[in-house]
């Protein structure tokens, strides 16, 4: 028997929000025209400017993820490498409140924990996040005997070591029967599916945004990639995943198995406060939903609504909902479910 349900393997940051005026931060069409840039956040050269409120919470896909799991009454432990300085009590703090298992941290004495300033701005609360990865960039993965899980979610992974952290999930995925969720980061995606194709075959549920899928495709292909959903999750699906789902903002959610092209719908009604987070809370939702339920739809509901619930928080945390609000989902549900195959 499995000791944990999941066990989170990514980030962990000391998240600082700035919320500027929106006549200070003027959010513009890229120029350049560039599929996976199309907004850009300007500021004034040189200028002083307000800040209207700043928050400072803990963030990173590692630990975000594992709230979510958390909270749904599942057994959690995250992978992850922080410092030995006050962010790294922040850390263990959320840990410690939301019981996630601490067995699997690492504690870098050299190295500084992740740290990020988000520039939120615009009418719909863009924001651009600077981040230094700090002991982030030392993840180390743990010896696979002590692995004992029914699935792995794993999220952005940065410094030199990601590749050989991939690799010793995907022989443990292969020699345990381990359940593999893939949400991969900025490293990761920019090394193109050259790369990542090799890993892809282990993987029980990729997610990306639609950006992401999109440049993940041009990376291997010469001629130009079609912006359809459909069609980039069948392209996906051609590397090996066993189901691909595509995040597409306030659009909503596509997921394909093959065999099947499901689309789902967001409630536009929802005003977002701050956006940092929807996609963890989104995917942690979704895989809690299959490990709760094992049902399609179900999941793709509460990733959803998970996701709409945290932008409507300042963090990455204050929003995800607990095991007691799965009640009301269904019924309540404001999100259309359409099948393109």
């Amino acid at each position: 028997m499995a000791k944990y349900d999941v066990i989170t393997i990514g980030s962990a940051i000391r998240d600082t929000y700035l919320f500027l005026d929106r006549g200070d931060a003027l959010v513009i069409d890229n120029p350049k025209k560039e599929l996976t840039r199309k907004k850009l956040i300007a500021l004034e050269y040189g200028a002083k400017l307000d800040v209207l409120d700043s928050s400072v919470t803990v963030g990173g896909g590692g630990i975000n993820s594992a709230v979510t799991f958390s909270r749904q009454g599942l057994k959690v432990a995250s992978v992850i490498s922080i410092g030995e300085d006050d962010n790294a009590g922040a850390v263990h703090r959320v840990c410690r409140d939301e019981g996630i298992r601490t067995k699997f941290i690492s504690s870098d004495s050299k190295s500084k924990t992740g740290f990020s300033i988000l520039v939120v701005a615009g009418k719909k609360r863009d924001r651009v996040v600077m981040v230094e990865r700090g002991a982030n960039d030392n993840l180390e993965f743990p010896k696979r005997s002590s692995v004992n899980t029914k699935w792995f979610y794993t999220t952005s992974l940065s410094g030199y070591s990601w590749e050989s952290v991939l690799k010793q999930i995907t022989k443990a995925v292969d020699n345990k029967g381990i359940n593999w969720a893939w949400n991969p980061g900025s490293d990761q995606l920019e090394s193109g599916l050259r790369a990542l194709g090799k890993y892809l075959k282990y993987c029980a549920v990729l997610l990306l945004n639609r950006d992401e899928a999109l440049g993940l495709l041009a990376s291997r292909r010469s001629k130009k990639i079609k912006d359809n959903p459909s069609e980039l999750l069948s392209s996906m699906l051609r590397f090996g995943p066993k189901s691909v789902v595509i995040t597409d903002g306030s659009k909503g959610v596509y997921y394909s198995d093959g065999l099947r092209v499901i689309h789902m719908t967001a409630d536009n009604s929802i005003k977002a406060k701050e956006k940092t987070g929807a996609g963890d809370s989104f995917g942690s939702g979704f895989i809690s939903g299959l490990i709760i339920k094992a049902d399609i739809e179900f999941a793709l509901d509460f990733g959803i609504s998970n996701s709409e619930s945290v932008i409507q928080h300042i963090g990455a945390h204050d929003g995800i909902l607990y095991k007691k609000d799965l009640k009301k989902l269904g019924k309540n549900s404001k999100h259309k479910l359409r099948k393109l195959l």
